[in-house]
């Protein structure tokens, strides 16, 4: 009888292991998605704050899904011409402008990160300077379309505007030195080289990502040559620096929120990373809307810098667990008790 009771429970056991891991995979992927969201929240968003939060979901968000899922859409209102690989390319811009929806909300609804405001003025900086430098100096060389550049630059005007007077309007003192001072702050004050571990790694990844991109921005014709990529047809040039343009972004905003130390943007960076750039990237390339070769390419820097950040998570993990260890010995046992 033992001996039947003894062969069922090993029979059990696989199952019971597995139902174990699936409990302990879940537990913390829930907890890796409540920290990336600050839920619970351990005070009440300012108007700023509550102002990005939902200004990004439903301009950036919603357009980057709709440019991403139907560029044809924007093709019938900004009349756009659909040569070459235009069509995948501007995919691929909705999926980068959706992204960039997804780290501002992470950013606004942080409150962890030191200044408070400190990633969204980073992103007030980058809008209404980088951003509208780039798209006209695109219109300029007649890389895109005028109609589809205003869209953005009237959108990254006007709400980072509305921001500012937010901003403005409910923080005690608040001046344009005192904003210019904590974005100089948050930039040169260097503490996510100093804390190390995942913080630095998201900065180094985000300050590479955002230059190497700005390289094929400028000079498309690079990434095309290096890639063997379909000639350019139409303004698939100025689309396809455009797709770089938004990745460039991209390192920006690692690079802002690396400064404030937003612990919470590391996992949000692996978060669109490997369960949203990855998927669409292999659905675009199975449709054949884009290259394979610039498919595998931004693939593999997505799976190498989610990699690197972890090894770097792992890592600091270790260190925080060693050190807490060698605290508990050196207390004395009055201390401990």
């Amino acid at each position: 009888m033992a001996a039947v009771i003894l062969r069922v429970e090993l029979r059990e056991l696989p199952k019971i292991v597995s139902n174990e891991i699936m409990t302990t995979a879940k537990a913390i992927i829930c907890d890796w998605f409540m920290f990336m969201l600050s839920i619970p929240r351990t005070e009440p968003m300012t108007n700023t704050q509550k102002f990005t939060q939902w200004s990004s979901l439903l301009a950036y968000c919603v357009g980057g899904v709709s440019l991403l899922v139907c560029p044809q859409l924007w093709r019938i209102i900004l009349q756009l011409d659909f040569l070459g690989r235009t069509e995948g390319y501007l995919r691929l811009i909705g999926l980068g402008v959706l992204v960039i929806g997804f780290v501002l909300i992470i950013s606004a609804r942080s409150n962890q990160q030191v200044p408070t405001h400190g990633a969204i003025f980073g992103s007030i900086l980058s809008r209404v300077i980088y951003v509208n430098g780039i798209l006209l100096m695109l219109v300029l060389r007649g890389m895109i379309p005028l109609s589809f550049a205003l869209v953005f630059m009237v959108l990254d005007t006007l709400l980072p505007v509305i921001t500012l007077v937010i901003w403005y309007r409910e923080t005690e003192g608040a001046s344009v030195s005192l904003f210019f001072r904590e974005i100089f702050t948050l930039l040169f004050k260097f503490s996510c080289v100093t804390s190390g571990g995942s913080i630095a790694a998201i900065f180094f990844v985000g300050l590479f990502q955002m230059f190497i991109c700005l390289v094929f921005v400028i000079r498309p014709g690079i990434a095309q040559n290096i890639l063997q990529l379909d000639d350019f047809q139409g303004h698939s040039n100025g689309f396809l620096a455009c797709v770089f343009f938004t990745l460039s972004i991209h390192g920006w905003y690692h690079v802002t929120n690396a400064s404030a130390v937003n612990h919470p943007f590391v996992p949000a960076a692996l978060c669109y990373r490997l369960l949203l750039n990855v998927p669409v990237l292999l659905i675009l390339v199975l449709v054949d809307q884009i290259e394979r070769n610039l498919c595998l390419t931004l693939l593999s820097f997505d799976l190498c810098s989610s990699i690197i950040i972890l090894l770097f998570v792992t890592f600091s993990k270790k260190n925080v667990s060693t050190t807490e260890k060698d605290e508990q010995t050196l207390l004395t046992p009055d201390d401990k008790n």
